[in-house]
């Protein structure tokens, strides 16, 4: 090396280099003017020879080997905005051509880094991860990513043999961005981060930022270019924005693209899957697809996302999405998209410890591992972590016109104490439960979205009641669109898992759901956490043998139809046997035909005055009746179910007099049932039955439900109703004022023949006490004359030694002694008894 050379370089960044310590390379490689010179450096420890080629000056420069490990440099004139190449060969003599990647400065600007840091760069997709470029007239492509804790990455791929030496990253701001450009980097070619700690461990990470990855666990990002297709959906993204969210009808078909490509064993196209699910939708005539994530996650496990940004091999390339997307448009089907933001998997080749430390998790495992799972918690107190997932969001809305997005259960996320003990949680700065960092990263959230995508909407699942999640931020609430209704759907499920003859004693779990239906913007859902395999998990968990648990199936779907609150039904496609599929996909479109064309069934599913109760309370009968009602007040729909196991005759209470007319019945041989339906017309009966001045019979079939459409009359036919019924009232009052009269007289009648009876009966009673007087005056005589008598026979035999003459003289004196104390006797009594 000649010593001009040798006194130019900096050895200790070089040593930087070879090792691969650095995060400013950029610093020492490429070319920089040293003079009327550049110096130009090179790091290529495989190669044999390496030259400068100057297209400039046309002009090659062998360079020198600074350092055995592979360290080259040259010195070359100067030349206004120099462009070369490096000539590089290799052991075995073979030379390739390359432009120098540390020939190009960075892209970010500090504009950019402010934003992210503040978490507010919402397109920040478009500057991290990989973008194909040309710069300078050199194509290539820009890796930028996103590594705080890193002492050095590396960009390595099919372009540089996988080598983390050759592809070092320049740190562009504190806030740990590093990014470089690599020439003939191109589309399809895999990539990864090679990250080393501080502490010298080195990891391999895909990009986060990817929009493609290959691999089954997505190890290897994929370069591609964020191509888009001729949208032709212009009109249905005009109209999205007018939907009036409290009055639209919202009926979803939950499904899984995976399984659909699964009935095709593999062998059919993107193009022939999406013409199968919109039949299948069509069919059962919903007007929105939920799709189960897309995203690139674990293999059967569909909310373990490993790729937020990329889509899954088996949902087709990014194209093909957005013509699955833009044909459902054409079909008028709205297209809501699972998304998960609230945990992620614990996995080598996702976001976990990412630059060697926690990253995209909290820390502190009390707040960054969800104890049940295991799965790990997004820092939402970290900006650049929020900004990845609103950035994320806001990708498949305005990249791929998603209609919406439902998030994974937001409890976990919003109560630091979720599924923890006493001291496994730390409380917030004002001592509560509450996760104020991820509050207020959903309430950004909704916000962003709703800002510039009006009409898309943004559903949740919440499991612990937080309040108004409904509600506006301005009102206090987060801002979601609609949230599910788990409450009724357990406590429904559960009221049908139990056997007819058991289920008065759980009528409450029919009705508890109407206390707070209007609290919330709710979503009835069935969804595929309550039935593994869609209807076919919802057909075994009914009672009974096959056709029971058909009859009752049908209730089920039918009840959830009526019930208030927008529908959401995941459908796995061949659940059922074929029979079964027909019946059900029959009752399903009608169903959806109604809720669609009845208002009553959607339009004031926001408030309660399109709901009454008709009876509530028939709880041995298991039945339930109620009206829904719309703005119109002829748009009347009254519901009757019958949940007992049994068939019923049942007189039911009408909201008004008129005709109601069964427009749906889930006993019909149509859906498989045995067809006990109330065909014609059924004129209400001036009789009050459940509170209600006017009533209709009608019959039901065991667990079957009943949909009745109210026909009011027409004003001649009014007229002559009131003509009628004032005559019916007029005889019923004649008759109530006879029947009156006849009990008056009934009264009085009963009256006087009480109080002759009573006279008769105290006559009888005065003549039985006197001859019982009497009876008792003769005993007491009798017993009295008896002792008397016995003392004067012992008298007489005391004196029987006197003489004949004495003794005749003594029994007249006694006879005379005993007649006269009778008498005395006598004498006293009366006294005694006057």
């Amino acid at each position: 090396m000649n010593n001009k050379l040798y006194k130019m370089m900096n050895w200790p960044e070089i040593e930087e280099i070879i090792y691969s310590d650095g995060d400013n390379p950029h610093r020492i490689l490429g070319a920089h003017k040293v003079g009327n010179n550049f110096l130009v450096q090179a790091f290529y420890p495989d190669a044999s020879e390496v030259s400068v080629y100057v297209e400039n000056s046309k002009k090659t420069y062998p360079m020198e080997l600074a350092d055995e490990a592979g360290f080259y440099a040259v010195i070359v004139p100067y030349v206004d905005k120099l462009k070369y190449k490096l000539i590089i060969k290799d052991s075995d003599g073979a030379e390739k051509e390359v432009y120098d990647p540390y020939a190009f400065g960075p892209t970010m600007d500090r504009e950019d880094f402010i934003k992210f840091g503040s978490g507010i760069h919402y397109h920040i997709y478009e500057k991290l991860g990989a973008h194909l470029s040309k710069r300078a007239g050199v194509e290539g492509c820009i890796f930028a990513v996103w590594a705080p804790s890193a002492a050095r990455v590396s960009v390595i791929g099919d372009f540089n043999n996988w080598d983390g030496r050759l592809c070092q990253m320049q740190r562009l701001d504190p806030i740990g961005v590093f990014e470089i450009f690599v020439p003939g980097a191109k589309e399809k070619d895999g990539y990864q981060f090679e990250i080393k700690t501080r502490s010298g461990l080195v990891y391999k990470r895909p990009d986060p930022y990817a929009i493609m990855s290959r691999g089954e666990n997505g190890i290897i990002s994929v370069i591609s270019s964020n191509r888009s297709i001729s949208w032709t959906d212009s009109k249905w993204i005009s109209n999205r924005r007018k939907v009036d969210l409290d009055e639209a009808p919202l009926s979803i078909c939950e499904i899984s693209l995976e399984a659909f490509a699964g009935r095709h064993e593999g062998t059919s196209s993107m193009e022939e899957i999406t013409a199968d699910v919109l039949e299948y939708v069509q069919n059962h005539g919903f007007d929105t697809i939920e799709l189960m994530p897309v995203m690139k996650h674990l293999p059967g496990h569909f909310y373990h996302i490993l790729d937020f940004f990329a889509i899954d091999d088996t949902n087709g390339t990014p194209e093909e999405f957005m013509k699955f997307i833009d044909r459902c448009h054409e079909k008028g089907i709205r297209v809501i998209m699972d998304w998960v933001p609230t945990f992620f998997p614990k996995s080598s080749c996702g976001l976990s410890d990412f630059d060697g430390k926690p990253l995209y998790e909290y820390e502190d495992p009390r707040i960054g591992i969800q104890p049940r799972s295991g799965d790990l918690i997004f820092d939402y107190g970290r900006k650049e972590v929020t900004n990845f997932l609103i950035s994320n969001a806001l990708y498949w809305i305005e990249v791929f016109h998603i209609d919406g997005l439902r998030t994974s259960d937001i409890s976990k996320i919003l109560y630091l104490d979720y599924d923890r003990n006493p001291g496994e949680w730390t409380p917030n700065i004002y001592g509560g439960n509450e996760n104020l960092e991820a509050l207020e990263f959903l309430k950004q959230l909704t916000t962003a979205v709703h800002k510039d995508n009006p009409g898309v909407m943004l559903i949740t699942k919440e499991t612990a009641c937080w309040p108004q999640l409904t509600d506006t931020i301005e009102d206090g609430g987060l801002g979601f669109d609609y949230k599910w209704n788990n409450g009724w759907t357990r406590d429904f499920l559960s009221y049908m898992e139990n056997d007819p003859l058991f289920r008065a004693g759980h009528h409450d779990k029919l009705t508890f759901s109407l206390i707070y239906s209007y609290t919330e913007r709710f979503i009835l859902a069935f969804t595929h956490e309550d039935m593994e395999k869609g209807l076919e998990g919802l057909y075994y968990l009914m009672p009974g043998d096959s056709s029971q648990k058909m009859a009752n199936l049908r209730l089920a779907l039918s009840y959830m139809m009526v019930h208030p609150g927008r529908k959401h039904l995941y459908m796995e496609p061949d659940a059922l046997t074929i029979d079964q599929s027909v019946f059900i996909e029959n009752m399903i479109k009608k169903l959806n035909e109604l809720y669609f064309g009845h208002a009553a069934l959607h339009e004031l599913d926001s408030s309660d005055s399109g709901f009454e109760w008709i009876n509530n309370m028939a709880a041995e009968e298991c039945m339930v009746s109620f009206a829904r009602k719309s703005d119109n007040d002829k748009e009347i729909l009254v519901v009757v179910a019958n949940f007992a196991g049994v068939e019923r005759e049942i007189e039911l209470g009408v909201p008004a007099d008129g005709r109601y007319i069964e427009v749906f019945n889930s006993d019909d041989v149509n859906f498989g049932g045995q067809g006990i339906l109330n065909e014609g017309k059924r004129e209400a009966r001036r009789k009050e039955v459940d509170g209600r001045d006017y009533s209709i019979k009608i019959n039901l079939g065991p667990a079957s439900l009943s949909i009745l459409s109210f026909a009011p009359y027409s004003v001649q036919e009014k007229k002559i109703r009131a003509i009628k019924e004032e005559e019916e009232i007029k005889k019923e009052k004649e008759r109530e004022e006879k029947i009156a009269a006849l009990k008056e007289r009934q009264t009085q009648e009963e009256e006087q023949l009480l109080r002759e009876l009573k006279l008769k009966y105290e006559r009888e009673l005065a003549e039985q006490e006197k001859a019982i007087e009497e009876k008792y005056e003769k005993i007491e005589e009798e017993k009295i004359f008896k002792i008397v008598s016995e003392e004067a026979v012992k008298s007489i035999s005391k004196t029987s030694s006197k003489t004949a003459k004495t003794k005749k003289t003594s029994n007249t004196a006694n006879k005379a002694t005993i007649k006269k104390n009778t008498t005395f006797k006598k004498t006293t009594k009366k006294k005694s008894t006057k």
